[in-house]
């Protein structure tokens, strides 16, 4: 039996991503029932997938998520530790008594991952754990509060326990295990890599811009610091609409002046894109822009550089980790830039002499990153990892 668990987002907050995750897991396990615990407006963005809803072996339950702290996860919260410890205890209680567990936090707070730890002593049955790590491993290696009860169960101490030997960690790129493992030794051997998967039900919405001027260059995502936003306006206000073309294709954070972005060639909003909306602002794009500042994004992954893989579009980027792991592993994939002003210089060249032939070969590079991030083909190394780190997993 594999339980997965949502304890912390609703509605669409990290959907799509839980989506594609979920249905990896249910792919690598096809004999294992897959039960998947959320709350009921997350449910709902997560069964409007049709790959999701298509899965034979997956069923769903509505649960009650803590208001406490809402969407701030890496804060330690004893309300919302007994909320979760109630909802880990009975989605256990209530599967099979004579099948062993897999108990997934596809998100977690500290409190989440002590109270799954906890049920793997309590119950006389085998209970293994498996912790999705996102941007809130930047939050572990920040300020720690100085009242010893709180720092004994924070998100550091929540990493750096042995469980047992119960628990694992799941990140997103393998760049982040390795940063991780940097930061904090003892997670080396307990984390595991599962390569963003790429949503599939995107891929039919997905088509070609005709590479000709203006070259049109985008942000994706929140127009915010860690993805260096500052850097894109500067680009942005060097060149002339009509040479190059940079758009956000997203939205500005709340209580952001609109006049900063008047460089960009369509005004910004601060109001969430719509799925449509968003989609329609990637096709009109020749490449994603991603001046990506080292620091946050050692430690969590881009959902703009995924978008990038799922439209092919060609990147333009500094090389942070991840990014550069994937011009080693695949090549020409776009351009890597060492600072602004060599971002410049690559923007200048390619409005002067836009290569139809290397753009193409660019794109068919993303594609072949694109086919090997589909749930399926990324099933089967899941499945040889998380053997490798149970041993005794459905034996």
């Amino acid at each position: 039996m594999i339980l997965i668990v949502e304890p912390v987002w609703t509605g669409t907050h990290h959907a799509p991503g839980n989506s594609v995750t979920i249905q990896t897991i249910a792919l690598a396990w096809p004999e294992q029932s897959v039960r998947v615990l959320a709350e009921a407006t997350h449910l709902a963005e997560l069964t409007a997938d049709p790959a999701f809803a298509e899965l034979r072996n997956v069923t769903v339950e509505s649960i009650r998520v803590s208001g406490h702290f809402r969407f701030r996860p890496h804060l330690v919260s004893v309300r919302r530790g007994l909320r979760e410890l109630a909802t880990l205890f009975g989605a256990i209680w209530t599967s099979p008594r004579a099948q062993p567990v897999l108990l997934v936090l596809i998100s977690a707070t500290p409190t989440a991952i002590f109270a799954a730890a906890l049920l793997t002593r309590l119950f006389r049955r085998s209970i293994h754990v498996v912790v999705g790590l996102h941007g809130n491993l930047n939050d572990a290696m920040g300020w720690r509060s100085r009242n010893p009860v709180l720092r004994a169960i924070d998100l550091h101490a929540a990493l750096t326990a042995e469980h047992g030997g119960r628990v694992r960690f799941l990140v997103l790129e393998p760049a982040i295990r390795r940063a991780l493992a940097e930061r904090m030794p003892a997670t080396a051997a307990r984390t595991d890599v599962l390569p963003l998967p790429v949503n599939q039900a995107e891929l039919a919405l997905c088509r070609d811009a005709p590479f000709k001027a203006p070259l049109r260059i985008g942000l994706v995502g929140q127009a915010t610091e860690a993805k260096g936003i500052t850097a894109f306006l500067d680009l942005a206000s060097s060149f002339p609409p009509d040479r190059v073309a940079f758009d956000l294709v997203g939205r500005i954070p709340p209580n952001n002046d609109p006049a900063r972005y008047a460089p960009l060639r369509q005004p910004v909003r601060a109001t969430p894109l719509s799925r449509s909306e968003f989609q329609d602002g990637l096709s009109r794009l020749h490449f994603v822009c991603l001046p990506m500042q080292l620091g946050y994004y050692d430690l969590s992954a881009s959902g703009a550089l995924l978008d990038a893989i799922t439209w092919l579009r060609p990147i333009i980027a500094f090389p942070v980790p991840a990014v550069r792991d994937l011009f080693e592993a695949f090549g020409d994939i776009g351009y890597l830039c060492a600072d602004v002003d060599a971002m410049h210089a690559t923007i200048e060249t390619l409005a002067r002499d836009m290569d139809e032939d290397r753009y193409a070969g660019q794109v068919e590079r993303l594609r072949l990153i694109r086919d090997g991030r589909s749930p399926a083909r990324l099933a089967s190394g899941l499945r040889a990892a998380w053997r490798a780190g149970f041993p005794t997993l459905f034996a």
